[in-house]
């Protein structure tokens, strides 16, 4: 599929400076852009994201065998 946009020149100049500084041309950035705004978290994306956020719980692993053992 072939898509044809039209932005103003204050977006231009953005999508050109940040395709600039991660190296790669502005077609292959919005397509990038794109992708993450449309793509779906899957759960090692989600739990990777509650680890940045710090948003585990610190457990040890006896504990969470007994908690497997607990939940059969």
């Amino acid at each position: 599929m072939r898509l044809q946009i039209t932005v103003d020149d204050a977006l231009g100049h953005e999508l050109q400076a940040k395709a600039h500084e991660l190296g790669l041309s502005v077609s292959s950035y919005v397509r990038y852009m794109l992708k993450q705004s449309t793509s779906k978290l899957n759960l090692m994306d989600l739990a990777m994201e509650d680890l940045k956020e710090g948003r585990v719980e610190k457990i040890s692993l006896g504990d969470f065998k007994k908690q497997l053992g607990e939940a059969e």
